[in-house]
């Protein structure tokens, strides 16, 4: 289940990477957005900002991840070829059509943040597209 691992590992990462300009950003647009103006306080420091928004992502990301790894086995017993510079093809294309899923309603609803989805999206297909996949082939041919 090396799989299941390695999307662990790569949603861990993703929660790392992600919470530091995500904690930015809704510091920037506590001025613009109303829900924002009304759940964070003002004078709000971005390290006590971040630990809340730090352990959602912790959650968020390593529980999806979790999930993926087992997508993953699944669809190396399924379909294991490799395409698009993955080891398999037909995982990576499922967190394509995620990624779009996931982000296009953030990156069209609030135009203030589409740096930010763009960011967030190419740094989720990076992780769990390319980084779950590869980590999981090199785990399983490390271990055997």
């Amino acid at each position: 289940m090396a799989e299941v691992f390695s999307g662990f590992v790569c949603g861990f990462a993703l929660s790392i990477v992600a919470t530091p300009p995500f904690a930015i950003w809704v510091l920037h647009a506590r001025d613009r957005v109303p829900f924002i103006r009304n759940a964070v306080p003002p004078g709000m420091s971005i390290t006590l900002l971040s630990v809340p928004i730090s352990s959602f992502f912790s959650f968020l990301w390593t529980g999806l991840g979790l999930i993926y790894g087992m997508v993953l086995f699944a669809a190396e017993n399924a379909h294991p070829n490799g395409g698009l510079g993955s080891p398999n093809l037909l995982y990576t294309l499922f967190i394509l059509l995620t990624a779009v899923i996931i982000f296009l309603p953030f990156y069209v609803l609030i135009p203030s943040a589409r740096r930010l989805a763009l960011f967030l999206v190419l740094t989720y297909i990076g992780l769990f597209g390319w980084a779950t996949p590869w980590l999981a082939h090199y785990a399983a041919t490390r271990v055997s």
